[in-house]
């Protein structure tokens, strides 16, 4: 049965830290991952930006950076934002989540972490986001991070495709993790 599950917070909530945890039990229990998770980015105990990571592969690449912690040529802005973008990390982050979605022998759990205000103007992950939203006709489970004043973007991006979808809060990684193997398993 396919399931959607959009885990919502603020900034710095766990949302992040809870797919970590979801990749870690789901490699425990054998079950297959993809998309891309993207842990914050910190320097001497300052946050700089964000790095995109590949659950199946654990390959990590950049993201996002502050605009004096971008190095090299491909960043680009977006409205005013304090950091800037990595156009290849976003391209290798479309790749991943476009290859988990339409692979036959596709991730039984694909997670498409964040979807912020780049994705809701069409940029950054977007792409990828709307090929896994069509995945879910498959029969897979996808877990979507967003804030929580962007639940409703991603339920339109969802709708129709999921047989189910939650809204959850971060945090309480084995109840989410038990919602999901209700899923993977009915």
């Amino acid at each position: 049965m396919s399931c959607a599950i959009i885990l919502q917070g603020p900034i710095g909530s766990g949302k992040t830290r809870t797919c970590l945890e979801l990749v870690e039990r789901a490699r425990a229990e054998g079950v297959s991952t993809g998309g891309v998770v993207s842990p914050r980015v910190f320097i001497d105990g300052r946050l700089v930006g964000y790095d995109g990571l590949e659950p199946a592969s654990g390959e990590v690449f950049p993201l996002a950076r502050l605009r004096e912690r971008a190095e090299g040529p491909g960043w680009f802005s977006h409205g005013g934002m304090i950091y800037l973008f990595s156009a290849s990390g976003f391209e290798r982050a479309n790749e991943a989540l476009r290859l988990s979605a339409e692979d036959p022998d596709r991730p039984m759990l694909i997670f498409v972490d964040e979807f912020g205000r780049l994705e809701d103007a069409g940029l950054g992950l977007h792409p990828g986001a709307s090929r896994v939203s069509e995945a879910l006709k498959g029969g897979v489970v996808s877990v979507y991070t967003c804030r929580t004043n962007l639940v409703s973007a991603v339920e339109g991006l969802l709708r129709g495709k999921a047989e189910e979808t939650h809204v959850v809060g971060p945090g309480g990684a084995d109840a989410l993790w038990g919602l999901i193997c209700e899923h993977l398993w009915s």
